[in-house]
Order: C-alpha cells, then structure tokens, then sequence
C-alpha cells in the first residue's frame, strides 16, 4: 500500500513474535514479513495470468520497491521456500492482529544494527499504530500496549522478559519518550486518569499534536459530566444500556426451541 509517497508493508503480528531477541531474530522476522508481502502482492495482482511468471521478481520488485528480491528467485523457488509461511498465513483466509509499517523503516532495521532498546521502541511504535487504528486517537495502557509489542490481540498477564521489563515504570518511561521523541506519538494523561491517550496526528511544524488531542480528551471529559448532570441523558444512557443488553442476550424462536429438545435428550 502506498501513502504520502511511501510503501507500506502490511502484515500479520505474529510474523514479528521474537524480533525481541536478538539481531539474527530481527533479520529473520523482516525476512518473513517481506517474503509473506510478496506473496499478498503476487496473490492480488499477480496470479490467475495477470502477470507471467517469468517476470515474477521484477513484479515484486516494483511493489515492494525494491532494486532486488531474494536474488531473483523464480516463483518456483520461492513457493518452495515459503511453503510453511503460505500455509500458515494464507492472505485470503487468515484473520488475526496485523501490524504495519513503511518500507524505509522496514531496510533500516533489516540493514543497520539495533540494539534492544530500538527493537522494543519499534514493536511499540507497531503496537501503537495498531491500537489506534482507523481512528484519530485513542486510549491505552502499558499491559495493553506491552501484550500488542509480544503480537498479542488482548491483553497478556505474562509476557517474553523483554518485554515484560517495560511495564516496570523506569523502564516503560523510556519507552514512551522514545514514542514520541523517535516516532512523533503525540501522548497525553494526567494524574486524573488510569493509562493514556495516544494519537498520530501531527501539527503544522511536523510535531506530535499534543495541544490536539488534549482537546479531544478535555471534550470527552465535558461530554461526561454534562451527561452526569442531566437526569434526562443519564436516564436516556441506562435505557440504551438495558436495550443493548436485551439484544445480545435475545435468543430467537427456533433458537429457543433447539435449545429446550437438546436438554430434554
């Protein structure tokens, strides 16, 4: 996917689970996620005849934006590498927690040595674009955000060591600032409030917006209490609650009598 002139790579979580570890970790993870793009990119446009198959690696090349591909593997060669990896993560039917992340950012940490304060402020970074998804901003918290840098859907109570440092608050501190200083996460909370809210919106001069999304806060917080003084709203707030309730719990007819012949058998 392409935005603001950059390429974006995206692709199942798991595919990271490890990168953590080590630099040889870190190089295998990046391979695997470059390996499962070209082949989400070869399963939309490429196969079924769209593109012959012997201009396979130029294809790749030109969509990943790169200069060369596993040095230029036929498709052949690289089905059969990649057997596990397709099997596994098929892009037509896997479903689970996606990251994403820019093709530049991607052959900076391919390339160039990290250390593991790096890897971890990239799985954050990862984690928190994951987190805030299609919207504006949001609100998390360290064990959310620490159980999304381990690939994890929900939140986790036990976690990798490395990972599990950084909900220590020395160490998740310096997580945070590395967020906004190195990736321009606008963050913002006070002592009023469990966990923090989060955006990638940013100002004018390229900084994380953080006068914006206090304003989006201080709103949500006027929104609250005028909703608390008025009877009316509260009133109206616990109708719709109760109505909600009573639709997920609602069971149907034909449900119902299903029901009843099973635990009469």
């Amino acid at each position: 996917m392409k935005k603001d002139g950059e390429i974006y790579y995206n692709f199942p979580a798991a595919l990271m689970y490890g990168f953590w570890q080590s630099e040889e970790q870190k190089v295998k993870c990046l391979n695997d996620v470059i390996n499962y793009c070209a082949y989400d990119a070869w399963c939309n446009k490429g196969r079924g005849g769209r593109v012959n198959e012997e201009g396979f690696n130029q294809f790749i090349c030109k969509e990943l934006g790169l200069t060369l591909f596993n040095n230029n593997v036929s498709k052949d060669g690289f089905y059969r590498m990649t057997a596990e990896l397709r099997e596994k993560y098929d892009p037509d039917t896997y479903k689970g927690l996606f990251f994403s992340i820019s093709s530049s950012m991607c052959f900076d940490f391919y390339k160039n040595p990290k250390t593991a304060e790096e890897r971890a402020g990239l799985l954050a970074y990862l984690a928190t674009k994951s987190i805030i998804g299609q919207r504006g901003y949001t609100k998390t918290n360290k064990f959310f955000l620490t159980s999304r840098m381990a690939c994890n859907l929900k939140t986790q109570n036990e976690l990798p060591d490395e990972i599990e440092k950084y909900r220590l608050r020395y160490h998740f501190d310096k997580l945070k600032s590395s967020l906004y200083v190195i990736y321009k996460v606008a963050i913002y909370s006070d002592k009023t409030m469990r966990g923090f809210y989060v955006s990638l919106k940013k100002d004018a001069d390229g900084n994380p917006d953080i006068l914006w999304l206090a304003q989006q806060v201080e709103s949500i917080r006027r929104d609250r209490d005028e909703a608390k003084a008025d009877p009316l709203k509260v009133a109206l707030q616990n109708v719709r609650k109760e109505l909600q309730k009573s639709s997920d719990t609602y069971t149907a007819p034909n449900e119902q009598r299903e029901e009843h012949l099973k635990n009469s058998t």
